[in-house]
């Protein structure tokens, strides 16, 4: 009697894990659903190259659906996308921007667009632009759970590529392209970037973490600079780059250093694609510009809004009458190459010097002439084309 009192338990409770399985059976856990939704954000990654096999319809609108679903001001949704799958018409979009040219051998495009018809009155009117890129995020992570590879193409607010995208798309007045989202399966498989920086979150309020006023000097101190991919993380107009309080140019070795702050530049690239270059200009009456003529690497760093103090400093003294860091008390480190850069910067940019030469008086042309012809004492510029080796970010 006993051991079939015993053997009735086993089976009612062999009865209910079965049933608690077959309960379970299709449903996923609340901690798995942290770690699928929280792996699928951290993992996701730019893809640029992609397979011929076209996207089926099914996830075009699982996409689309995702992209509608994102938080929106007052529920405006004011949205509208446009998406392309015709190979003419891709290829027209590929033209649109000097960074779209993968679209034209993609099998998809979403232009994600702002229908102003939809939009709020006054002041909120420009609240489309983060419901639109509330929609896009959700569209990229949508895609890349998927097993698709996307990429986020800028458009507006740059207005001639609003004006070539609408042509394009034929898109009425009051519709305006925010972005195009390529998308097809990936022919590519990048490691996604570690973007995760504590330096980057205050608590409470700005300069606090967890409570307690950070130590600024232990700060410094203990900076860490992660390297960047600049040609797809680099945040900066590059029109509107030098302008202002300007950049910080820095040359020398662990002997003597000097830096200048600096306001004329410009980025790019020469003679094939992978030499891209950052080119400065610097004055024959500036003491850095003796040290550019001997030095193979140098530096150009970027500096937090709160320290354009090092910027004011270092472009009104000169370092033939005193060292301006120790002045300014910052923390001079060495690229691999020796150049000198500063721990207090937010970005460092490394580069190797090749071409350099002096303006040519008898070639200046327009704005040019007329500067040095109204500055009948400045001295001349030299340029320094130097090619970015590397570049990191505190």
């Amino acid at each position: 009697m006993k051991t079939t009192k015993i053997l009735l338990a086993l089976c009612i409770l062999a009865l209910a894990v079965l049933l608690f399985i077959t309960s379970r059976k299709g449903k996923v856990s609340d901690l798995d659903k942290e770690s699928i939704v929280l792996e699928n954000i951290a993992t996701r990654t730019s893809i640029r190259a992609y397979t011929e096999a076209p996207v089926e319809q099914a996830k075009i609108e699982k996409m689309l659906k995702a992209a509608m679903a994102a938080p929106t001001a007052m529920n405006k949704q004011p949205w509208h996308f446009v998406v392309v799958t015709d190979k003419d018409q891709l290829k027209a979009l590929s033209e649109t921007s000097p960074y779209s040219g993968m679209v034209a051998k993609a099998p998809l495009a979403i232009a994600v667009c702002g229908d102003m018809l939809k939009a709020m009155d006054g002041g909120g009117r420009d609240f489309w632009i983060q419901d639109a890129s509330a929609a896009t995020q959700n569209l990229l992570l949508a895609a890349h759970a998927m097993g698709l590879g996307a990429v986020w193409t800028g458009v507006y607010p740059d207005l001639d590529r609003c004006k070539s995208i609408a042509e394009v798309l034929s898109l009425p007045e009051n519709i305006i392209p925010l972005n195009v989202v390529v998308i097809g399966y990936p022919a590519q498989n990048p490691t996604p970037k570690d973007k995760w920086k504590p330096a980057n979150v205050s608590y409470n309020r700005y300069g606090s973490a967890d409570g307690k006023t950070i130590d600024m000097e232990k700060m410094t101190e203990n900076t860490v600079f992660s390297p960047f991919d600049y040609t797809d993380d680099f945040t900066g107009n590059p029109f509107l780059w030098f302008k202002g309080d300007g950049l910080l140019l820095s040359v020398g070795d662990k002997e003597k250093s000097n830096a200048m702050t600096i306001g004329w530049g410009a980025l790019g690239n020469l003679w094939g694609h992978d030499v891209n270059t950052l080119t400065v200009y610097v004055s024959e009456s500036r003491y850095t510009q003796q040290m550019m003529e001997n030095c193979k690497y140098f530096t150009v760093m970027t500096f937090d809004e709160s320290r354009k103090d090092i910027l004011a400093y270092m472009g009104s003294h000169s370092g033939r009458d005193e060292d301006k860091a120790k002045a300014l008390g910052l923390h001079v480190q060495y690229t691999e190459h020796g150049a000198p850069y500063y721990q207090e910067a937010y970005e460092v940019y490394e580069c190797e010097l090749i071409y350099k030469a002096p303006f040519d008086m008898n070639n200046m042309i327009g704005p040019g002439k007329e500067f040095y012809s109204n500055r009948p004492n400045t001295k001349v510029h030299h340029m320094y084309i130097g090619r970015i080796l590397s570049a990191k970010r505190r």
